[in-house]
């Protein structure tokens, strides 16, 4: 038997990095059953993958993220890309959020803070980074009508359906009705922005025109999609992941707490550590060859990102968090055409939670009473992140 028809769903899910390892040394590029995947698993090929649209393409056939959200940004290529990005990425520049940290993250990281600074304990998953994440999300967005509830269910029934791909029926049909969900819930505010246009992302995306051309309402509600999705997980996950690597190393945690230019370099170093987004998926355009493997036209293929992040042919030690560690970028967030488009206001929405959270939170530390469960492969992040402090 291959390496990859030994791989389960519920390996990945569990500890995907042990694998990675293996297929790293063993079969770089393997094709995975239950997932039914190449996976690309070595630094210098998911490079390739992600940086070659014209031979690795976005625009997949099937595609977990079209067949859940709609066509969209993530699953297209060439013009249509080009045209969708040029779109929302003005938004996103440090001209339009630059003032976010300031103005909208810290107040909001403050509020959250109050609920819970006098009580000595606390869950930084469930109270602070998820409501964290969506209040600053429903505001970009323009969204500030929906629940906060409503809009943290969408994002786990949406990413339920974008990280399918064995191509559950139940997990699909879980996806499907959030998706139509969001569809008739935006349509009246969409319509309600075409006459009366303010400064949210939404607004942006309906009324921005590129060559007299703007989005249709099936367009702008795919690439809100996107928006949910990529906004909760990308800012959530890295905020409880890269918090729980450095609580997790204390004598790294109080280097950063006397020298706060640290703060950086530590929260990337964990976004490479334990890389929230797992992959990129691509599909040939022709028959090819990579890894020595042969891949036909149209085979479906995982550039396994969270793999790069620790492969030992790029990083020294990598399974090792070292805030210290000067060795380049990494790819927690992709690269090439797809870079993701929210990175930025992630890192911005991380650094202003480390801030208020270690001036307001004396002696922050893990709560030793509650283990610290973190799944998943392509959205890996603490399930919990119970802390304590004085």
């Amino acid at each position: 038997m291959s390496v990859g028809s030994e791989i389960g769903v519920a390996q990945l899910e569990a500890d995907p990095y042990p694998i990675y390892e293996q297929l790293r040394a063993e079969a770089p590029v393997c094709h995975v059953d239950s997932v039914g995947l190449w996976l690309v698993t070595r630094w210098d090929d998911v490079q390739y993958v992600d940086k070659s649209p014209d031979l690795f393409t976005g625009e997949t056939e099937p595609s977990t993220l079209n067949r859940t959200f709609g066509k969209n940004l993530l699953g297209s290529e060439g013009a249509y890309h080009a045209r969708i990005r040029s779109i929302i990425y003005p938004w996103f520049r440090v001209g339009a959020i630059g003032a976010y940290p300031d103005t909208v993250i810290a107040p909001i990281a403050n509020e959250l803070v109050d609920a819970f600074s006098e009580r000595g304990s606390a869950d930084l998953v469930s109270e602070f980074a998820e409501p964290l994440s969506a209040r600053v999300l429903k505001q970009a967005l323009g969204l500030e009508f929906v629940e906060e509830e409503t809009l943290r269910r969408w994002f786990v029934e949406l990413a339920t359906g974008a990280a399918n791909f064995e191509g559950d029926p139940e997990k699909q049909k879980i996806a499907d009705a959030a998706s139509a969900e969001v569809n008739e819930t935006v349509a009246p505010v969409i319509e309600r922005l075409e006459r009366e246009p303010d400064d949210t992302l939404l607004s942006s995306m309906v009324n921005t025109d590129v060559d007299g051309e703007r989005l249709t309402l099936e367009e702008v509600q795919a690439n809100l999609k996107v928006m949910i999705v990529g906004g909760l997980q990308a800012a959530t996950d890295l905020i409880a992941l890269s918090l729980w690597a450095i609580l997790s190393h204390p004598e790294q945690l109080e280097e950063v707490r006397r020298d706060p230019a640290l703060v950086d370099p530590a929260i990337e170093e964990a976004a490479r550590w334990h890389s929230p987004v797992g992959t990129s998926t691509r599909q040939t355009t022709r028959e090819t060859e990579l890894g020595g493997v042969t891949l036909e036209q149209g085979a479906l293929v995982a550039a396994v990102l969270a793999s790069a992040n620790r492969d030992e042919r790029n990083w020294t030690d990598p399974d090792r968090y070292d805030i210290h560690r000067r060795e380049g970028g990494h790819l927690a967030f992709a690269t090439g055409p797809h870079l993701c488009i929210g990175a930025r206001l992630a890192r911005y929405e991380t650094r202003t939670a480390w801030r208020v959270l270690l001036d307001r939170l004396p002696d922050l530390r893990l709560d030793p009473e509650h283990p610290i469960e973190i799944t998943g492969w392509e959205f890996r992040s603490p399930h919990h992140l119970h802390v304590q402090w004085n």
